[in-house]
């Protein structure tokens, strides 16, 4: 299937090289829009192309019904077409799942146990503070997030850097930022060399956070509040897991403006590019596999 093969190679392109690298930071929003596209790219060209293989020719309802139904039906599968379907599922939904269960259920109980240790802060019912959190604040949960924050820090903290932590921590629960971070390591868990990809995808999520509160506070008060927070060394983790301080200072403090609106068209048309292709990989690949749902095509 060469739409499907043209798709595999563009996706993965994107993101081994991932164009306009630089300018990533000056669009945060197309940015994580493109890197989540090009490894949705790799998983439904990766599939179209196994289910071409299994039914011999993508788009002949034939032979779609003759392997994947009837001969599953009657027990008479090829076993190097099982075995494909097999590997496509262990390497890539599997492989996936069995990486982020144990990740979910740490998540939940995390959560409970820190919830139930802490004190909410006064005014503000989604927020808690927590002592020895371990980094400065953190936004935990992905259907009900809930924000928790270092009590130490919070007792230490200035009106702005408690200000900037909360607006930042916020935007993170209301744009259900946990919900992209899961889906970006669903889809980059499995794939070979793509730590650096779900990180990118972290970092920018981090960057939108960062925006928000810049709309309140300006950007250098929050590029400063950040710089301050990083170098007073507590807690620990300082800006949290996904923190990358330096990065996201100096983009707030002293911001590349250069070519902002075509670096964003850039890579929201990429994002795009990849969105139509995938929708139109997809469109054939359950074209082939539609005679499969009903079992009165073909008689067995």
């Amino acid at each position: 299937m060469i739409h499907a093969a043209m798709l595999l190679v563009m996706g993965a392109g994107m993101l081994a090289w991932r164009p306009c690298r630089a300018a990533e930071g000056r669009a945060p929003r197309a940015a994580v829009a493109m890197l989540m596209a090009g490894a949705a790219a790799v998983w439904v060209s990766s599939f179209a192309l196994v289910v071409a293989a299994v039914t011999g020719e993508l788009g002949s309802p034939v032979e779609a019904c003759g392997i994947l139904w009837r001969q599953i039906v009657a027990g008479d599968v090829g076993w190097w077409r099982s075995a494909l379907l097999a590997l496509w599922l262990a390497i890539l939904p599997l492989r996936s799942g069995w990486e982020l269960a144990p990740t979910l259920r740490c998540t939940r109980r995390l959560k409970r146990r820190l919830l139930s240790a802490g004190r909410p802060l006064p005014g503000r019912p989604n927020v808690t503070l927590v002592s020895g959190l371990g980094t400065t604040a953190v936004t935990v949960g992905t259907m009900r997030p809930v924000i928790l924050v270092d009590e130490e820090f919070w007792d230490a903290a200035g009106m702005l850097e408690r200000a900037v932590v909360i607006d930042h921590e916020d935007a993170h629960r209301r744009g259900r930022h946990g919900i992209l971070d899961l889906v970006a390591r669903f889809l980059t868990v499995p794939l070979p060399c793509m730590s650096d990809v779900y990180e990118c995808v972290r970092r920018h999520l981090e960057a939108l956070a960062d925006d928000v509160a810049v709309r309140t506070h300006g950007r250098q008060a929050v590029g400063a509040a950040l710089g301050r927070i990083a170098l007073a060394g507590y807690p620990s983790a300082g800006l949290g897991a996904a923190g990358a301080a330096v990065w996201r200072v100096q983009r707030l403090v002293a911001p590349s403006r250069k070519g902002r609106w075509r670096d964003r068209l850039l890579l929201s048309g990429a994002a795009a590019g990849l969105v139509v292709a995938i929708v139109e990989v997809a469109a054939e690949t359950a074209l082939a596999l539609g005679p499969v749902a009903d079992p009165a095509f073909c008689h067995l």
